[in-house]
């Protein structure tokens, strides 16, 4: 089998066997990973296995040609290559245990990076923007948010330091973020600005944000960024 046929079985095999729902791809992700790790520390304790029974091998093998030089009687020659054959079939048995072990990792490292995929794929097409968030707000404040994504449009809730609490409503379009911040206390706030960028392990949001009401004493633009939590 072809290695892109075979990676495109993989992925099926992957999207049939993860959950649905978001946490469970990420329990998914985090099983096969660790069985993963524990693919690697076994392939380290076959390599070496294979080292040892190769160091046996190589000294038996010298050890016969010696005997050979000394003129050992054809007994004694032969007890060695009995011997030498039996180090020798340890080799290839230690040798066969280091291949699969490697095959083990080749193949848990390919579930792994599927199903992180398949899960971003999915959020991405879905609910990219949905989840807790953690905020930083400049000059001077932070906390969080929790942010549901239908579609294009966005609503939330933030809590930020100094007591600040309200909630959020806006776009995502082309990665753009754009939300309106209507506090508890000042009614609608400000406006955010930014652009959303993914990575293997979370999504980040970073831009500007810039005060509706310039009355209040309180700082009229600033940088902010959204570090995605769940």
């Amino acid at each position: 089998m072809k290695a892109g046929s075979t990676g495109a079985v993989l992925v099926c095999m992957v999207a049939i066997a993860l959950p649905a729902a978001a946490q469970d791809v990420h329990t998914f992700v985090a099983v096969h990973a660790a069985l993963l790790e524990a693919n690697v520390d076994e392939l380290e304790r076959a390599n070496g296995l294979v080292r040892e029974a190769w160091t046996r091998v190589e000294s038996a093998s010298g050890a016969v040609v010696e005997a050979q030089r000394q003129g050992e009687s054809l007994d004694s020659l032969r007890l060695r290559e009995e011997q030498l054959r039996e180090l020798e079939a340890e080799l290839q048995m230690r040798l066969s245990e280091a291949q699969a072990a490697r095959r083990e990792v080749l193949t848990n490292r390919a579930v792994v990076e599927a199903a992180r995929a398949l899960g971003t794929a999915e959020r991405s097409a879905n609910d990219l923007l949905t989840g807790t968030w953690s905020l930083i707000v400049q000059p001077g404040l932070e906390g969080t948010a929790y942010l549901v994504q239908q579609g294009t449009l966005i609503s939330g809730t933030y809590e930020l330091s100094g007591g600040w609490t309200g909630s959020f409503r806006g776009t995502l379009v082309a990665n753009k973020v754009r939300l309106e911040r209507i506090d508890s206390q000042l009614g609608f706030a400000a406006i955010f600005y930014g652009g959303v960028s993914e990575s293997e392990d979370t999504v980040v949001i970073q831009g500007r944000w810039e005060a509706t009401q310039l009355a209040t004493g309180m700082p009229s633009a600033g940088g902010w960024n959204a570090r995605r939590e769940d």
